[in-house]
């Protein structure tokens, strides 16, 4: 660990290592440059969601009302959600095992970080940050239809037996509540948390081949998480986007 990022990431890395259930969200004290960093990329990510972000979601926004100035503590943002939907955040150190991640959602559970990007990735960051989880996640967590097809994926990946299977529900997941797109009013609209939180992926949804939302189509796409997407699955709507997951989970 060579600068002072590291070291600070790791010390939050750390603490949500020890933390055990039942015991209180970690409280993280983040510096002046980290609230400055938090207002810069969410007050962007904002303006975009006005333009290209779906009905759900803008929606959900005006429940989970997210601190502008300041990162907000995932104890505040887990006590709304589980006042809307039930759910509630969990510290996570950071990437969560597939199973464990999904699986979790069964319980109304989210496994979130808490540290920030790098400054240099302020647009797009190649891993999971508390801008990623609470602006794009959390704030879905809050909107009763996304929440229970959070909760249908847990379900199936508490049933899955084999990697082959694991892999196509990876797959749905990543094309529907990572980078999921609806038409609504005849435009492209974004409802994944991986697009949400990206102003780069929102910018570039022009130049971006959409596809028709086809589970069978899903599972053979390859994707690289680590660079905007140049494919996605756009459903009609948010209701078929929802009713081709849930015949896809049923199938497992």
């Amino acid at each position: 660990m060579t600068d002072a990022y590291e070291r600070k990431k790791a010390r939050r890395q750390q603490m949500a290592r020890e933390w055990r259930p039942g015991e209180p969200l970690p409280d993280i004290e983040y510096s002046e440059e980290e609230d400055a960093l938090w207002e810069a990329v969410t007050g962007k990510l904002s303006s975009l969601h006005e333009e290209v972000a779906c009905g759900n979601y803008r929606r959900a926004a005006e429940s989970v009302v997210l601190e502008r100035h300041r990162v907000p503590q995932l104890a505040e943002v887990s006590s709304v959600l589980s006042e809307l939907t039930g759910f509630h955040l969990r510290p996570a150190e950071g990437t969560v095992p597939a199973e464990r991640f999904l699986g979790a959602f069964a319980e109304s559970g989210f496994h979130a970080t808490q540290y920030l990007r790098r400054p240099e990735s302020l647009y797009h960051s190649p891993e999971p940050d508390v801008i990623h989880e609470l602006i794009g996640h959390a704030v879905m967590l809050g909107d009763p239809v996304f929440a229970d097809l959070y909760r249908r994926f847990g379900q199936a990946a508490r049933r899955v037996s084999s990697p082959g299977v694991l892999r196509d529900l990876i797959q749905v997941f990543w094309f529907s509540l990572e980078t999921g797109v609806v038409y609504e009013g005849g435009r492209p609209r974004v409802c994944g948390a991986a697009l949400l939180s990206s102003v780069a992926e929102m910018e570039s949804l022009e130049q971006v081949e959409l596809r028709a939302f086809d589970t069978a189509d899903i599972v053979s796409q390859d994707f690289d998480d680590t660079d905007c997407m140049p494919v996605l699955f756009a459903a009609e709507s948010v209701a078929h986007l929802v009713a081709e997951v849930q015949r896809f989970l049923t199938r497992l």
